[in-house]
């Protein structure tokens, strides 16, 4: 959990400090610690809360996130390390040195990456799911870049994402590097149902075993009693006995009944959490400000995202079931689709989306409240063995349900209730949408709609959806109202 900034110019200019500290300045969630250094062309800068040493001799490396196959790398590249006190940002280092760009897609974990090797480049980069965000600006002459949108709202307009599993060397456009597609998962056909739940269950395992770091950290679940966050809570316990969990949610709503059935079966140190509406909707502002977005849904979800980050701030590392309805088609609207092709069309238009819906959502609301999250279900090994998966093994017709595959697995680790249980969204399974719905359509006018909708056709994102989703656009464009709307967000499909 970091917060990076630079500002680079071809003109060479050196009196960028102050600006990069105003870059900064506006990120300071991110990170308590902060180094700023030099760089060819300008000034880069970190904020943080991990010991990371940024920079190594005439190199310099800024990354949110980890990278965890770094030393599989040196060897694959032939690069001997004798130090064996050598820190990640030093292998970064070695690797670029010897490999270049090359470097980039083979990368694998959850990162944003701004490195200056010693020839002076500089060089964005981004995991291929965008789990860690990344935004720039840039002209003829300079690029500048930051971990969120607020930090560079005074460089007019033209602020845009930087696109996940990308690279980018000094002012040359981004380019792909990895990359989610139907032609790269040929599709498993009459594979044995047992061998890949085993398969499958492995690979789990192995994904929260590669999040867990050592020196006895206090380990959390963000825990709404769903599938997913529950199968992530029962794989935890396989690793510690010391789980922590936390819900939140109306008195009486699905997600705590459940949870609580979930804590109490798995025996997790369970906190809940029960909401009330004037405590959420006091939190809209704080929220969209956060969030960077309107969308109604999204919004929704970041309320209860930020309570629970804040209740959960506690533990040292939280894990969150967040991609298991993308991964094994978990959404109900998989459930209408008629071929095996369309729902792989499905699941992977669900996937590229993450970056800028989901991903967006818990990454600002954990960093408001200074929370270290990992999605152990978005692991790119177990990815690349689920999205081989025939279609048919996820989503099952015939008993209306989907993640199917990922529900047998779960059988073996929490109650069938819990294993088989419909699929809600967060904000609905906790009480959110209702509450907020009734409380704004009496706060926004029918002439009030018809304008702010106005304004917003003056854009290319679509027309508001309902009054909810209006009041939330008047409180953005607040905070953010010369950026270009299209360069930074994405929209719910599926809104309700």
């Amino acid at each position: 959990m970091s917060g990076i900034a630079g500002i680079y110019s071809l003109k060479r200019c050196r009196n960028d400090r102050q600006k990069i500290n105003i870059l900064l300045d506006k990120i300071p969630h991110r990170g308590a610690r902060r180094e700023i250094f030099s760089i060819p062309g300008g000034y880069a800068g970190i904020n943080t809360n991990y010991s990371f040493k940024a920079r190594i001799g005439k190199n310099a490396v800024l990354m949110d996130g980890r990278i965890y196959n770094l030393d599989y790398l040196l060897k694959k590249y032939g690069i001997e390390v004798k130090n064996t006190l050598i820190s990640d940002s030093g292998k970064i280092c070695l690797l670029i040195d010897k490999a270049g760009r090359e470097v980039f897609s083979d990368f694998k974990g959850s990162f944003a990456l701004a490195i200056v090797d010693k020839e002076g480049n500089i060089y964005l980069a981004r995991d291929f799911l965008g789990t860690k965000p990344l935004y720039y600006y840039k002209d003829d002459s300079t690029l500048v870049f930051a971990s969120e949108v607020k930090s560079l709202t005074g460089y007019g307009s033209d602020v845009k994402e930087f696109p996940p599993g990308s690279y980018m060397m000094n002012l040359s456009k981004p380019e792909v590097t990895k990359k989610i597609d139907m032609e790269r998962y040929p599709i498993f056909l009459d594979k044995d149902t047992g061998v890949m739940e085993d398969k499958l269950d492995g690979y789990l395992l192995k994904s929260m075993d590669t999040r867990i770091t050592d020196g006895n950290p206090v380990l959390g679940v963000w825990l709404s009693g769903g599938l997913d966050s529950s199968l992530v809570a029962a794989l935890l316990k396989e690793f510690t006995d010391k789980v922590y969990t936390y819900s939140v949610g109306y008195e009486g709503s699905p997600d705590l009944e459940a949870a609580k059935e979930v804590s109490n079966f798995l025996g997790t140190r369970h906190t809940e959490y029960k909401l009330n509406t004037e405590e959420l909707f006091s939190t809209i502002p704080k929220a969209i400000y956060h969030l960077e977005s309107f969308d109604a849904p999204l919004v929704r979800s970041t309320l209860g995202n930020m309570i629970v980050s804040k209740i959960s701030a506690f533990s040292d590392v939280i894990f969150s079931g967040e991609g298991g309805d993308e991964l094994f088609a978990g959404y109900n609207y998989f459930l209408e689709y008629d071929s095996f092709k369309v729902i792989q069309e499905g699941i992977v238009d669900a996937i590229n989306s993450l970056h800028n819906t989901a991903l967006q959502r818990v990454d600002r609301s954990a960093n408001a409240y200074g929370v270290n999250v990992k999605f152990p279900m978005l692991d790119e090994d177990l990815l690349n063995y689920v999205l081989k998966i025939t279609p048919g093994k996820k989503v099952r017709k015939d008993k209306k349900t989907g993640k199917y595959i990922l529900r047998k697995v779960a059988s073996k680790y929490l109650p069938d209730d819990i294993a088989w249980r419909d699929k809600d969204k967060f904000w609905e399974g906790a009480g959110i949408v209702d509450k907020l719905e009734k409380k704004i359509e009496n706060m926004v006018t029918d002439k009030e709609f018809l304008d702010i909708s106005n304004d917003v056709r003056y854009s290319s994102i679509p027309v508001l959806r309902n009054k909810e989703e209006a009041y939330y656009y008047r409180v953005f464009k607040n905070y953010y109202p010369d950026v270009k709307i299209e360069n930074i967000l994405s929209f719910t499909e599926d809104f309700n």
